[in-house]
């Protein structure tokens, strides 16, 4: 699908590396607050003096004079995927502070092919700058190098952070998944699991199988293990169903990993079924209404946010200020891990609503 739309300048919160660095726990998404707080400023261009260039004005209030640059962003994110609508939602918004026409694409489903075709679409109308993600870098390198060596400088977003500069890519806007698995890994080993299931909903998107990955090397150096299971999240019910046959089959799982929103969903549905909702140890990635109140209510553990309004946002921001200026962060801007608990989950419940697109609120649990 296709969208075309206009749409300040957050930076990144969040510190993670690949060998496993331990990113700011509870303190994470204080930053992440901060971040924001900096992009209003900007946007507003009602910092002080001090971030004024020559012309007097700040960069957010330069970049909307002159000609609109063309920016398209292609991603693997299904259509059914709440978590899509807020990466867009922060692309759209840093589209409108910079002067910037975005158009957006993506297949139904995740389909690294589909996607490549679409970036090589994109590629052929030659935009001034180019958005992407790469959950697989077997067929989506070929099509990221065409349109980098082409001379459209390509940020890299979401996944793809061990990849982004083999292809071509100036910088990487996301998370590092292992080491988010990580820190998954190490609230459930605090928390008293020992041997835990990790759901991957998604086909063909490595950062799921990363998330998985880290969090399995997080619980091993505790003495815990993973077992690794597959949905089709497509199907919620047989999903749901898939969760509920694996905790039957080895009752001494006291813990679940999901690897995403409808992971939860299913995850939760089948908990619900089972009466271990709540009882069973539950963490998910990504941020939904129901797994923030379930974190409130105490029936979930954790919930890791990557921010994905933050991603969409820089990753355009990012596009824009190399095409107008010539400048981009030189390494991965990493927006996430975020961890969210009791501690701060309401805080993060009102940042969200404050994006004015509603959090995904259907499914199970209630």
């Amino acid at each position: 699908m296709t969208h075309t739309s206009r749409g300040g300048a957050p930076k990144h919160d969040g510190n993670s590396s690949r060998d496993g660095a331990r990113p700011g726990r509870r303190a994470g998404f204080s930053r992440g607050v901060a971040a924001l707080a900096v992009a209003a400023c900007l946007a507003l261009a009602a910092c002080s003096s001090s971030s004024q260039g020559v012309s007097g004005q700040t960069p957010a209030r330069s970049a909307q004079s002159g000609p609109r640059i063309t920016v398209d962003m292609v991603t693997h994110g299904q259509a059914f995927d709440p978590f899509w609508a807020l990466v867009k939602k922060g692309a759209q918004t840093a589209a409108s502070d910079f002067n910037v026409s975005l158009v957006y694409h993506s297949p139904s489903t995740t389909n690294p092919q589909a996607e490549a075709s679409l970036i090589s679409q994109a590629a052929a109308t030659h935009p001034k700058g180019l958005v992407v993600t790469i959950p697989d870098a077997a067929a989506l390198s070929g099509a990221v190098k065409q349109a980098s060596s082409s001379g459209i400088p390509v940020i890299v977003m979401n996944v793809g952070v061990s990849v982004y500069q083999s292809v071509g890519g100036l910088t990487f806007v996301g998370q590092d998944e292992i080491a988010a698995g990580q820190e998954a890994g190490r609230e459930m080993t605090g928390s008293g699991v020992h041997k835990a299931l990790c759901v991957i909903h998604e086909a063909q998107n490595t950062a799921l199988a990363d998330r998985c990955n880290g969090f399995a090397k997080a619980m091993q150096a505790k003495g815990g293990s993973v077992t690794v299971l597959h949905v089709n999240g497509a199907r919620l019910n047989d999903a749901a169903n898939a969760i509920e046959a694996a905790l039957k089959k080895d009752p001494s799982i006291n813990g679940v990993l999901t690897t995403g929103i409808i992971g939860f969903n299913a995850a939760g549905g089948a908990l619900q079924s089972l009466g271990k909702f709540g009882t069973i140890k539950l963490g998910t990635f990504d941020v939904s209404t129901q797994d923030l109140n379930a974190v409130i209510n105490g029936k979930a553990l954790f919930v890791i946010d990557q921010q994905p309004f933050l991603e969409g946002y820089m990753a355009v921001q990012v596009s824009a200020f190399e095409v107008r200026y010539g400048q981009h962060p030189f390494g991965p801007v990493f927006t996430g891990p975020s961890l969210i608990t009791t501690a701060n989950a309401p805080q993060v419940l009102q940042l969200y609503k404050s994006t004015g697109i509603p959090l995904f609120n259907g499914g199970y649990p209630t």
